[in-house]
């Protein structure tokens, strides 16, 4: 069954500039915009510093200048490390802009995966400040900073609508990230739609504060700046406040803003439920399945209308889009339709189309579809199919969701094909985890399932060691710690367990479902409330920052003791006890902790070192 279809160039006028008269690159589009009203406000910055169009183009200028006059141009690719910044916003538009297509890395990750993925990519310089620079040290490819950037004009450049201007790097299944090659067509297909659905004028600010790994972070810099609307950026690490980004709505009059599904829960948690926001006109979210309950309690706080989004990276951004009802009835969140040029299919194991309301597998189509996987033909081949039977001559992507159709078209989500998981929003292959597991001393099998849902959905290694009788409590220390500096914080399983070997289904497979079940078997229970110990008259001081998060995770969750490596999740916390316990640790610190750094680093261990680096404690 076919879902429904866009209508090619429909959205045409939408970003100002005639895209069904042929202008099809977003650097053109950009340029063109900028430069239409030179003295309106373009980029706001959290501290309240304006950067006005006219300025922020001539930094883009200046950066694709630097990168011609050392001969980078199209078919060239630039990294981006930056700190969210207008130095980031100049780096990621000047790359386009000198026709050539960036890859951004988070400056949080691991520098060892980084550095991985820098070689994969092979850009021909790296774009970074000069407090990064170091960290990047041996990669061997030229780094400029703000410093190397030259006031000019750029040459024009004159390139095709698919040219590539954006890699998004993904988890991938062998161990390797793949890279999604996004071209200029896509981009523009993907702006005009947003802006077709949820039209944005002058009048209208939107944050940019999602982090470089997921692909959103191209419509919060595009979209706005395309339209004539306002650049709110949000502090490094700003993403992870709640507190932060609600003085960034209140302060500068935010209408537009994008939430992970994980990041709108403990966003409406984190705020004094009677607090308001209806100075937001829209809000959009995704990357994960949207309860119900959810979207009730945001209707409850705020007179903008929610949109569910759903897509992989692979079709740009989203390729479904479906408006919350108002409905006090709601029970099931849909991810809706298609957007403006793109195609869904619904197709059974032989690639047929299913009946209405059954599952099938999705498959997309249309200009929002990426040119492939950086250097992965195999890969590419197997996942884009040109001239499938059921749309001869043109492209789907095979996406792995399994959907089904309701009634008038809407797609509802029922889950994977694959192995692919998304652990509290973190899209995440459990292959590469598996790969880097057996990379780890003493480690002969590795095996990685994920159990539970939601926010308390979490990992679980399982491990067969080299040596039958190596020390076990060792073992899985060793190989958690290497895991630690080698991915980033969302990938490190919650827990690691020996097996002596792995066990398989008849057909000789590896059972997951088993493991999966004893991995939420052997969950550690939660026992009675410890007896009163007198740890909450204590403070950081008497008890050091480690021994006081354990302390107060005991209190929270009803615990008599943890562990270093002990996760939250897996000892019973939820999205309610994370504010429990995070609003009780900034009582007995005196410092503001964001909570989502307890949805990144749920260990105790990994939980204090992260309070130590945004307190500055010891």
């Amino acid at each position: 069954m076919a879902g429904a279809t866009g209508s090619a160039g429909a959205a045409g006028a939408a970003v100002g500039v005639d895209v069904a008269g042929g202008v099809h690159r977003v650097d053109a589009l950009l340029l063109e915009r900028l430069g239409r009203d030179p003295g309106r406000t373009a980029l706001v910055c959290a501290d309240g510093a304006v950067v006005s169009a006219g300025e922020l183009r001539e930094r883009v200028l200046a950066v694709a200048a630097a990168l011609g006059a050392r001969g980078l141009g199209p078919g060239d690719r630039v990294a981006v490390y930056h700190e969210r910044s207008v130095e980031f916003v100049a780096a990621v538009l000047g790359v386009a802009c000198a026709g050539a297509a960036h890859a951004a890395f988070d400056v949080a990750d691991p520098p060892a995966r980084t550095l991985g993925m820098l070689e994969d990519c092979a850009p021909r310089a790296v774009l970074t400040s000069r407090a990064l620079r170091d960290r990047l040290d041996g990669c061997g490819v030229p780094m400029l900073t703000s410093d190397d950037h030259r006031e000019g004009r750029a040459a024009p450049v004159s390139g095709s609508p698919d040219d590539p201007v954006a890699l998004i790097f993904t988890s991938g299944s062998t161990g390797r990230p793949k890279a999604s090659l996004i071209s200029h067509r896509a981009l523009v297909s993907r702006m005009n739609a947003l802006q077709t659905t949820h039209p944005m004028t002058e009048d209208d600010r939107l944050v940019h504060h999602t982090t470089c790994t997921f692909d959103m972070y191209l419509a919060e810099i595009y979209w706005p700046l395309l339209c004539g609307a306002t650049l709110v950026l949000s502090a490094p690490g700003g993403q992870r406040d709640a507190d932060h980004l609600a003085a960034l709505i209140r302060d500068h009059r935010v209408t537009t803003m994008y939430f992970g599904v994980s990041l709108l829960e403990l966003f409406l948690l984190a705020r004094d439920e009677t607090e308001r926001y209806d100075g937001l006109r829209q809000v959009l979210t995704g990357g994960e399945p949207l309860p119900a309950d959810l979207v009730h309690r945001f209707h409850a706080r705020s007179t903008a209308s929610l949109t569910n989004l759903y897509g992989p990276s692979e079709c740009t951004i989203h390729c479904t889009a479906w408006v919350c009802p108002r409905d006090p009835a709601l029970d099931k969140v849909l991810i809706g339709s298609a957007v403006p040029d793109t195609e869904l299919w619904v197709l059974d194991d032989d690639g047929r189309p299913v009946p209405e309301g059954e599952p099938g597998e999705l498959y997309i189509g249309g200009a929002g579809l990426a040119l492939g996987y950086l250097d992965r033909p195999e890969l590419t081949a197997e996942r884009f199919l040109r001239s499938p039977p059921v749309a001869p001559g043109r492209r789907l992507y095979r996406s792995g969701d399994l959907v089904r159709a309701r009634p008038g078209g809407a797609l509802e989500f029922l889950g994977r094909v694959d192995r692919q998981v998304k652990v509290r929003g973190v899209r995440i292959e459990l292959g590469e985890i598996e790969s880097t597991a057996r990379r780890c001393a003493g480690v002969r099998q590795a095996v990685v399932v994920a159990h539970g849902t939601g926010l308390e959905k979490a990992l679980a290694a399982f491990v067969v060691p080299e040596v039958p009788s190596a020390p076990a409590a060792e073992l899985t220390a060793s190989v958690r710690e290497s895991l630690r500096g080698w991915l980033p914080p969302t990938m490190v399983p919650a827990t690691v367990d020996l097996l002596d070997a792995l066990p398989f289904t008849p057909n000789g497979k590896v059972d997951r479902l088993l493991l999966e079940s004893r991995a939420a078997r052997t969950t550690p229970s939660r026992p009675a409330p410890a007896a009163d110990t007198g740890i909450e008259e204590l403070g950081v001081e008497e008890l050091g920052v480690e021994d006081l998060v354990a302390a107060v995770w005991c209190e929270a969750l009803g615990l008599d003791s943890v562990k270093p490596d002990d996760d939250f999740f897996d000892l019973g916390g939820n999205s309610y006890k994370v504010v429990e316990t995070v609003t009780r640790l900034r009582e007995r610190l005196g410092a503001e902790i964001p909570l989502a750094a307890l949805l990144e680093e749920p260990t105790v261990r990994g939980f204090a070192e992260e309070i130590r680096r945004v307190t500055g404690r010891a």
